[in-house]
């Protein structure tokens, strides 16, 4: 599947390099998780631009994932950035990957227990229902 990734360097000459790299990581982690686009911004703050910003923005189905990192070298930055957001990343997976995971079994088990009773006693229940419905005027 093809992700879309923007990538803004602010105030940086290498930021040819400093975007590749950015890419190359972010790929590397991508490649595991669902993600459908991602945007990062690195900039620079303080009087000479000594503390790197680096920020992440992934979107994956249902959510959207914010990441913000501070550092005094742009690649510590992303580096950082990098082991949250996978960090993030699978948690995100753990959760929705297969939401309702246990319910499900739960239902599982109820649907064993259920061909237990007697099967007259619910196809009774839903002939009553059915035939109520039919009455009802449309």
């Amino acid at each position: 599947t093809a992700m879309n990734i923007r990538i803004q360097v602010r105030h940086d000459a290498t930021e040819d390099r400093i975007q590749s790299y950015i890419t190359t990581e972010f790929n590397h982690i991508a490649s595991k998780f669902q993600v459908v686009s991602a945007e990062f911004i690195l900039d620079q703050e303080g009087s000479n631009g000594h503390l790197k910003t680096f920020e992440g923005i992934i979107h994956v189905p249902g959510d959207t994932i914010r990441v913000k990192e501070h550092a005094e070298d742009a690649h510590l930055a992303v580096d950082i950035s990098m082991k949250v957001i996978e960090k993030l990343l699978k948690k995100h997976k753990e959760t929705y990957a297969h939401p309702g995971g246990l319910i499900r079994h739960k239902i599982e088990r109820d649907r064993v227990d259920d061909r237990s009773s007697t099967v007259d006693e619910r196809s009774s229940t839903v002939d009553e229902r059915s035939s109520t419905e039919a009455e009802q005027p449309s």
